[in-house]
C-alpha cells in the first residue's frame, strides 16, 4: 500500500515516512533501489556507445563494469538525496515551518520513486557527456519521461511541506516554487 501512496502521491506516504519506525528502512532502500538503478543504466549505455573514458567496453568484464557503475551510483543517489532533503529543509524554513529535518529526510527519501522514471534520460546525458549517440529503444521517450519524474517530483514534495510542516498550501506550493527555482538556478552553473 505503501507504493501505491508514493505512486498516486498522497499524503499518507509522508505521514508513513515521519512516523513509521521502519520508514528509515524503506528510506534506505528507495535509495540503494534508486542508485542501483542508476549504475544499471549507465553500464548498460556505456556497452551500447562501445566506450568508457577512451577504452573499448569489449574489453572490460560484465561485471566488473556493472560493479564499477553501481557502487559509486548508490552513493551518488545517497549525497543527492542528503542534498536534496538540505535543500528542502532551507525552503521549508523560508517559508516559516519548523523544519523538522529527520521528517522531511525520510520523506524525501520517499520521491525518489517518483523520479526513476527520469533515470534513463539522466544516464544517457552523463555516458553520452555531448558525443553522438546512436539510436536506442525508446530512445524518443527520455526527455517526457524526464519531465514527468520531475513533475511528480515537484507535486510530491508539496505533500511533503503539507504534511511535514503544517503551513497549508500557500507557503507549502512558497516553499516548492523556491526549491525548484534554487535547484534550477545550481543546475544552471553544471
Amino acid at each position: 500500500m505503501i507504493l501505491a501512496d508514493i505512486f498516486l502521491i498522497r499524503p499518507a506516504a509522508c505521514r508513513h515516512a515521519c512516523e513509521d519506525p521502519r520508514a528509515v528502512l524503506w528510506a534506505i532502500l528507495f535509495v540503494a533501489i534508486t542508485g542501483t538503478a542508476y549504475g544499471v543504466l549507465l553500464a548498460l549505455f556505456q556497452r551500447a556507445l562501445g566506450e568508457v573514458g577512451g577504452v573499448a567496453v569489449d574489453e572490460i568484464p560484465n561485471w566488473v563494469l556493472f560493479a564499477g557503475n553501481i557502487g559509486p551510483s548508490v552513493l551518488i543517489a545517497t549525497a543527492v538525496h542528503a542534498g536534496i532533503a538540505i535543500v528542502a529543509w532551507l525552503m521549508a524554513r523560508a517559508v516559516g515551518g519548523p523544519g523538522l529535518f529527520i521528517g522531511l529526510y525520510r520523506a524525501t527519501a520517499y520521491l525518489l520513486p517518483l523520479t526513476w522514471i527520469a533515470l534513463p534520460w539522466l544516464a544517457l546525458q552523463v555516458v553520452a557527456a555531448g558525443q553522438p549517440v546512436p539510436p536506442m529503444a525508446l530512445d524518443w521517450a527520455y526527455t517526457p519521461a524526464a519531465f514527468a519524474g520531475l513533475g511528480l517530483s515537484l507535486m510530491g514534495l508539496f505533500q511533503v511541506y503539507e504534511v511535514t510542516q503544517d503551513k497549508g498550501a500557500a507557503r507549502s506550493g512558497a516553499a516548492v516554487v523556491l526549491f525548484a527555482l534554487f535547484s534550477g538556478s545550481i543546475l544552471l552553473v553544471f
